[in-house]
């Protein structure tokens, strides 16, 4: 009977890791996007799933473990240049330029800055990232101007939004 302790045991324990493995896992990617009035700079920080990027370069170029540091940071530039956008209150697209990108094991860092906007209280923003691959995908964008904080989650079906610091808002 004591043999079958441990065994027992480590079947358990590996039924366990295994269901932990599978268990559900959420779909997101966070954005925070700082309108800075001195700089007259949007700083914009995309934060997003290394295991969601993986995802989404398998469907895209099939096996990514050959890609370079450049052929990395290209593709995800085409990403989400493809998948996110900023519009003026005047319906103007801001031109986003690519800062750079950070990666760990967890998460992609994705960094961009576009010039202020004569009037910065209204913006239309436009968030897909991973909506074409996740069903469920939930992105979460911050946007704040001189302390205030407006947030708004996209999901397919919603992935335009306004956000205004007009008064009442």
């Amino acid at each position: 009977m004591r043999v079958l302790k441990p065994a027992l045991l480590s079947l358990m324990i590996l039924v366990c890791v295994a269901q932990v493995g599978h268990a559900h896992r959420f779909y997101a990617a966070f954005t925070q996007i700082d309108l800075r009035e001195k700089k007259q700079t949007v700083e914009i920080v995309h934060r997003l799933f290394t295991h969601d990027v993986e995802d989404m370069l398998q469907v895209t170029v099939g096996n990514p473990a050959g890609l370079g540091e450049k052929e990395l940071e290209a593709l995800l530039r085409d990403f989400v240049e493809g998948a996110f956008a900023l519009y003026d209150g005047e319906g103007q697209r801001l031109p986003l330029s690519w800062i750079g990108m950070e990666y760990a094991t967890d998460n992609v860092l994705i960094y961009q800055e576009a010039p202020l906007p004569a009037d910065p209280s209204q913006f239309t923003v436009i968030n897909r990232l991973f909506m074409k691959q996740f069903e469920e995908q939930k992105n979460t964008v911050n946007v704040e101007m001189n302390g205030d904080i407006r947030t708004r989650i996209f999901t397919k079906g919603r992935e335009r939004q306004k956000v205004s610091f007009t008064e009442g808002e």
